[in-house]
Order: structure tokens, then sequence, then C-alpha cells
């Protein structure tokens, strides 16, 4: 007994340092580099910064950014965000001669660096460094057209990129923490989560039985019957798209049209939403089942998300057919769908496990989930791109899981981006999965007791 306290507590200590790794290199990745300056100039320009990340790339437009000088006479900060993976800048002074004071030129990453402009230019333009070397401001004379400075900033960026902050680190910490806990939990209960999905694969054919029966009745009263489970989904995909396109005027995202990149979001979110909600309610429409004693009624959530799978096949192909139809023919990148639909049933089904079993003592917890995915909709980047957002706004969507599969889903049909590419995505999702399964499977145990009770 003492030896498994040992072990758990040395496993644990083990998670703690791999973790803490792990969160640290996600932090440098994630984290943003940025070239600031302070100028003054006695005409208004325009300023620009090219950046290259290979040594023998070309300067290029669309690898620039640009800033406004408007207030001449006066000192005035310029910050460009670049990719922290830079190799050079360039730095073009405006378009026409002028005396610029340079002074603060710093790089911004995980802490920030100031540096010498003598010191890293190594190529300059139409442009005299008047005093470069110790005094501040650095005066600049800029003596014909298109000048610049060829910036060589590699070992500061380095350094401002590989150190982390005091409030980092004590971050990255307490979140290792954290996910040491739910791992040494999640190994505890593995063996929980085995023997539920034992049980699914002895009983699939029962499972796609009651699937298709579901799927059937659903529509069974109505006139067009089945057809309304393919029109509903068709209407709202052409009211998202009239109101964005064309009533907003979004235009092409990209590289694609819009409605391209619109349905393979809204197709899977449709899916997570019809499984969530109707498997949430299924012991409820399943009472009858509920209260026979050989009836494994912990297979219902999986038989009303089977039911909902019907419906988004259908759309899958729909989906292949509108990109044929705009010239985007199927890719081998198309195969990793079945890792995005797999990744689609297992967070509808954990997540569903729970809120299946707690509706029945908290009726409430439907009006809450109805709301949920209302405001989830507009939460996940499926009819605007998360790269509006402040970047400090981003991780927080990033959170959702919803993002990593739809995200997903245009990586497979419009970047071309296989999974493994983001791995601290999937290792987060995964994650997040695997600890509303076990905390589903948990709750069905020691609820279903008192199932009977209370339908």
């Amino acid at each position: 007994m003492k030896f498994k306290k040992f072990a758990f507590v040395l496993l644990g200590l083990v998670f703690l340092v791999l973790y803490f790794n792990m969160f640290s290199q996600y932090q440098k990745s994630e984290s943003n580099l940025a070239f600031e300056i302070q100028l003054k100039s006695d005409h208004p320009d325009e300023y620009q910064l090219f950046y290259v990340t290979k040594e023998d790339q070309q300067w290029a437009e669309e690898y620039s950014l640009r800033q406004t000088y408007d207030q001449p006479g006066t000192w005035q900060e310029i910050k460009f965000k670049i990719p922290n993976n830079v190799y050079s800048l360039r730095l073009d002074l405006g378009n026409q001669k002028a005396k610029i004071d340079i002074k603060n030129v710093s790089l911004v990453g995980n802490s920030k660096k100031n540096i010498s402009l003598g010191e890293v230019t190594k190529q300059k333009q139409h442009v005299k460094l008047l005093n470069s070397k110790e005094k501040q401001p650095v005066e600049i004379q800029v003596i014909d057209v298109d000048p610049y400075l060829v910036l060589d900033i590699n070992l500061y960026r380095d350094t401002v990129m590989n150190r982390m902050s005091n409030l980092s680190i004590i971050f990255v910490s307490l979140l290792s923490v954290f996910a040491s806990i739910v791992s040494l939990y999640l190994i505890r209960s593995i063996r929980y989560i085995y023997l539920y999905l034992v049980e699914i694969y002895k009983d699939r054919k029962l499972i796609v039985s009651l699937a298709k029966n579901d799927f059937k009745t659903k529509y069974a009263s109505s006139y067009l019957g089945i057809v309304w489970g393919f029109i509903q989904p068709l209407l709202t995909i052409v009211t998202y798209w009239f109101v964005f396109q064309v009533g907003l005027r979004s235009g092409s995202i990209a590289d694609v049209p819009f409605i391209l990149w619109f349905i393979v979001a809204i197709i899977p979110w449709f899916f997570f939403s019809e499984g969530l909600s109707s498997a949430t309610n299924v012991y409820t429409e399943y009472s009858y089942l509920v209260k026979k004693v050989v009836f494994k009624i912990e297979l219902l959530p999986i038989v009303k998300i089977a039911s909902a799978l019907f419906v988004h096949l259908f759309f899958i192909v729909f989906i292949f057919i509108i990109y044929s139809v705009y010239g985007y023919y199927p890719s081998v990148f198309n195969l990793q769908l079945f890792y995005y639909l797999l990744c689609t049933i297992v967070l509808t089904l954990s997540i569903s496990l729970i809120t299946s079993a707690v509706v029945l003592f908290f009726k409430d917890l439907n009006q809450i989930i109805t709301i949920v995915l209302q405001i989830g909709f507009w939460f996940t980047p499926i009819g605007w791109s998360y790269t509006m957002i402040p970047d400090s706004w981003s991780l927080i969507f990033k959170l959702n899981p919803m993002f990593y599969i739809i995200e997903g889903y245009r990586d497979t049909f419009i970047s071309n981006v296989p999974f493994w590419n983001h791995p601290y995505y999937t290792f987060y999702f995964w994650m997040f999965c695997l600890a509303a399964l076990v905390i589903g499977v948990n709750s069905f145990k020691k609820l279903k007791p008192h199932f009977a009770d209370v339908i």
C-alpha cells in the first residue's frame, strides 16, 4: 500500500515536470513579438516594417506592416507586431527627405530588451546615421527617397522569447499542478472509461438499431417525415449565409468564398448542438426503458448521438458537393475528416453523459443548456474569424473545445493543415474530453439508482 502511494506521488511529480516544460514551450511559441520605437520627425509620413523568417527570403509587401506618423515635431511611439520566428527586419523611413530622431528601440516578447540601433543595423540605403553609438536619441538624415535600415535582431529575439516573466512562471506552475492532478484522477478512473467503451462496442448493433428507430420516429407524425431533419439545417445555413454575405457584405476569407468557409464550421456545430440537446433529455424520453432493470440505459446517450449522426453524414456529403461546385476537389487532407468526426462524437458523448444524469435532478439544466448553446454559437468562430479579436482574448476563445473541431474542419477542407501541427490544442482537447467522460461515467454510476424515483 505504501509503495502504491509512493509510486502515485512519484508519478505526480513526473507529470508536474513534464507539464511545466510543455506549458513553458507553449507559452513561448504563442507569445507575440513586437518591435517598438519612439521617433520624432519634421514631416508627417508613413513608416513600413518588412520582415522575413529565413535568410534567403525576399522582402515582400505581404510580409510588411505600416504605421503612420502624423504629429510632426513631437515624439510618437510606433509599435509593429511581428512573427516570433522573425529572422530579419527592414525599417522603411517614409517617402521623403527628412530629419528623424529615434530612441527607445526595443523588442518585446516574454520580456523586453532595449537595443542599440547602430549595433543591429547591417545595411542602409539613402540614410545617414549621425550618432548611432552612444547618444540618445539617434539622429538620422534621410537623403533620398526609398530610405531604409536592415536590422539583424536574431540575438535579441532569442533573448526576449526564451525568458519568461515572473507572472508567467507562476501561471505555468499553477497550470502544471492542475494538469497533474487531472492526469492522476484520469489514471485512477481509466478502468471505468475502458469498461464503458467495451459496453458500447459489445452492443454496437443494438445502438445502431435503436438510433435508426429513433431517427424515424422523431419525424413520424409530420407529413414530410425525415425530410425535415435536412430541411431545417439547410434553411438555417441559407439564412446565415444571407445575413453575413449579403447583408453584412462579408467577403472571401482565407482566400475562399465565404460560403465555403462558413459551412465547414456550422455543420459540425449543428451535429454537436443537436446531439447534446437530444442526449441530455434521453432518459426522460425513454423513461419506460429506464425502469427496466435488464436494459443498459447507459447506452441511451450514444443512441441519440448516433441518430443525429445520420443527418451529419448527409451534410458532410453536402460539403463535398458545394466545394466541387466551386472548383475545390477532394484531397488527401480530407481523410482527417474521420479524426475530427470522432472528436465531435467523443466531445458530445462526454458532456451529455454528465448533463443527461444531472438534468433528472435539476430540471433547469435544460434551459441552461439551451442558453449556453445559443451563446456558444456566437462565441465560437463560426461566422467570424478568431483573428479579428485581440491576442489577449484569443486564448480565452480557444478554451472552447468546439474551437478545436471547427478550426479542424477548416484545416481539413481549406488550409490543408494536418491535426498533428497543433499538438498543444490536441492535448488540451483530449484532456478535456477524458476528464468530462470520467466525470460523466462516475456521475451516472452514483445517480442511476435514483433515476426511477425522479422520472
